[in-house]
């Protein structure tokens, strides 16, 4: 049996093409400027979520999860 690996596009392309695509639906009217607002910053929060350093877990639970229960 023959399998061909289908290559992955790094993650910066993804996001570019996701912004690209927001732009242009917003250009073509399909979407107002508070639904490519809402797009675009979704996108940076899913990257900025990505990239933060998991934190360690304390006691079976993780930091920000202490954290949490400390503000409430």
């Amino acid at each position: 049996m023959h399998t061909t690996t289908i290559p992955v596009p790094d993650q910066a392309s993804l996001v570019d093409s996701a912004r690209l695509a927001i732009w242009r639906l917003f250009q073509e009217g399909y979407i107002d400027e508070d639904m490519a607002t809402a797009g675009l910053l979704a996108i940076d929060l899913g990257m900025r979520r990505t990239h933060q350093v998991s934190l360690p877990t304390v006691q079976g639970h993780s930091a920000s999860v202490q954290r949490k229960r400390r503000a409430a």
